[in-house]
Order: structure tokens, then sequence, then C-alpha cells
């Protein structure tokens, strides 16, 4: 099959013929999605260079699993995030990650109606937020990262962890309720207690 026809083959062909060992259709996966693994990685993991490893590490897992991928109602995405998720574990598990890595500039202001001093407000803001998502616990900053940054739906995050829709809707509560008391009253120091407890 040529390169052309791959191209307008959906996400479904994709996967069946990667399935049968079509390297260049899984390579249209993988381009369509490494950024969203790696991005998913790196806010779990906090570290550029480990984010890189496991990203590529999820997709050389998925390669070699990809024959027994069963399209259930379940994105090919949210199961690249199970594996993702999965493998920054056990990496967590392994080493324990003090966390000094930068996060990402997430929030940019664009256009002609933003002053210098609201883009640098926005900027000090978003930091704050992802510097208080560092902060929660693993399953909740699992899912604020999968519902705002990977813009997951919540049965689709509920796949990804094993959990119900309603247990996934629990953890963003609370998380959010936590990031909340965090930005109000800049509590960041009993969340590093916690969680390392």
């Amino acid at each position: 099959m040529r390169r052309s026809s791959l191209q307008e083959t959906d996400e479904g062909q994709l996967i069946a013929l990667a399935a049968e060992g079509d390297r260049e259709a899984f390579g249209q996966l993988y381009e369509k999605y490494v950024f969203k693994v790696f991005r998913h990685i790196y806010y779990l993991a906090n570290d550029v260079q480990v984010a890189e490893d496991l990203t590529a590490q999820t997709f050389l897992n998925a390669l070699e699993a990809i024959h027994r991928y069963e399209m259930r109602g379940v994105p090919f995405l949210a199961w690249l995030l199970r594996i993702a998720y999965n493998l920054t574990m056990n990496h967590k598990k392994l080493q324990k990650n003090n966390g000094t890595a930068q996060l990402p500039e997430t929030v940019h202001a664009e256009g002609s109606f933003y002053s210098p001093e609201e883009t640098c407000e926005a900027k000090v803001n978003g930091e704050r937020i992802w510097e208080g998502v560092r902060h929660l616990r693993g399953d909740q900053r699992q899912v604020i990262v999968m519902r705002f940054v990977d813009g997951l739906s919540y049965p689709d995050i509920a796949q990804v962890l094993g959990k119900s829709v309603g247990a996934v809707r629990v953890i963003q509560y609370r998380a959010l309720s936590a990031l909340r008391r965090m930005l109000e009253g800049e509590d960041l120091g009993y969340y590093s207690k916690s969680r390392a407890s």
C-alpha cells in the first residue's frame, strides 16, 4: 500500500494494518499520538529525559502488543495512555523522582488585547496552577492531566485507570478542591508532606 493511500485510511484500518505487521501504518499512528503520549508522561514524571525514554518504551510495548488491541469503543489514545501510565508508575516506584524538573510554560497569552503585564500575570498564574498539580496525590494528578491536558472523556479516563466513571468524577472533584485550597491558601507545604507519607 502506498503512503498516499495510507494517509487516507481511517484509524481503525491503520490499527488493523499495524496488527498485521505493517510498520508504515504503525508509523502513522506513532506520528499522530507521540506528542500526546510524551506530554502526558512529562506531566506525570516532571523530567524531559524520562518522558522521552518512557514515550519510546510506550510505543515499543504498543508495537509488540497491537495484535491484542481490540476496538471496543475505547480510543486508541486511551490504550496508549494506559501503557504510558503503567510504565510511568513502574518507573516512579523504581526511581524516587525528586520533582526538580521545570514544568513547561502552559499559559500563553496571545493577541493584541494583552499587555505585557497581563501576559506576565497569566504566566505566573499558570505556573502556580501546575505547581499545585505537581503536589496532588498520584491518582488526582493523573485524572487532572488526562481530563484537562489530554482532553479525555470520563469513560476513557475510567478505562485507562481501571476505575468506574463515578470514581473518576470523585477523584477529579477532590483534586480540584485540593487545588482550590492550595491556590487560596498557598498550602503547598501541607501537600508536600502528605505526598511523602
